[in-house]
């Protein structure tokens, strides 16, 4: 269990998916309903990945049904962050599966949950996942509340879970910036974000698609289901061509880890840019 999750944060899923079966089957096979509990949402991201959004559902369900009879997996103050990290995978889910009204539910509890714990950095990541759902929902306002909100609150030199917080935050707030056609705002906002998006509104597909493949590379896996990562891909399609497009998603997903970090990198799209850096509010 504990090699798959390393395999997962190196991006290398192919062990990671030989592991989490190995482990999954050894704790059945025991009886060991916290292994199970443990395991089985990391199948689930492995299902989403391949666009088994079903499957996906069955795994967190199945999780919850067997951490039900023995708590949460955390201990002390890691019980709050713990469970908030699971409303979150379950938010994560329903966005997928377009389920909406179950999205703001969850993402309700998980407020609830983060107000009790001790890190206010997680109340700060409830409100970025509250904005992606209104930006996918198309209520900017909100959604640029809620970042603004996080914002204020995300000072200083935290680390984990703080920039994990920022990085997700600026992820949205580029989100924000392409939906109303604030371009230069969205590069400043890219510091902390990736760089396909902000690519493909500037009409550079082709580096869009190479910057997808890349990403794709340091994830470990293609992300069928993320709807960010399927609009750009459609509309690379379109721009480029079924070949062409191909062709250039592969060059990035041919790359080494550290070329794709490379890649990745903001500052060399803002170099090549040369835009100014206003804020998008």
């Amino acid at each position: 269990m504990f090699r798959a999750q390393s395999a997962e944060n190196a991006g290398e899923l192919d062990g990671m998916r030989t592991d989490v079966e190995a482990a999954l089957a050894c704790f059945r096979r025991v009886g060991d309903r916290w292994g199970q509990a443990a395991v089985l949402p990391m199948r689930a991201q492995l299902r989403q990945y391949d666009d088994d959004l079903d499957g996906a559902l069955a795994d967190l369900r199945e999780a919850r049904s067997l951490a039900a009879g023995f708590g949460s997996l955390g201990l002390g103050d890691e019980v709050f962050d713990e469970e908030v990290f699971g409303d979150l995978r379950w938010v994560d889910l329903h966005l997928r599966r377009g389920d909406t009204d179950l999205a703001i539910a969850v993402i309700d509890s998980a407020r609830e949950r983060a107000l009790g714990g001790a890190s206010p950095e997680m109340l700060f990541l409830v409100d970025a996942w509250e904005a992606v759902f209104w930006v996918r929902l198309g209520d900017l306002d909100r959604a640029r509340e809620l970042l603004d909100e996080a914002e204020r609150g995300l000072h200083g030199d935290r680390a984990f879970p703080g920039d994990h917080v920022r990085t997700l935050v600026a992820g949205v707030r580029v989100s924000l910036c392409l939906e109303t056609g604030a371009l230069a705002g969205a590069d400043r906002a890219l510091d902390k974000a990736y760089a396909a998006a902000l690519a493909a509104a500037h009409g550079r597909h082709r580096e869009s698609a190479v910057l997808l493949g890349a990403a794709s590379r340091l994830r470990g896996a293609h992300d069928r289901t993320d709807r960010q990562v399927r609009e750009l891909s459609r509309r690379g399609r379109a721009a480029l061509g079924e070949e062409a497009f191909a062709a250039a998603h592969g060059r990035g997903w041919e790359l080494d880890g550290k070329a794709a970090a490379a890649a990745a990198d903001p500052a060399r799209l803002h170099r090549e840019l040369g835009m100014a850096r206003p804020e998008c509010r």
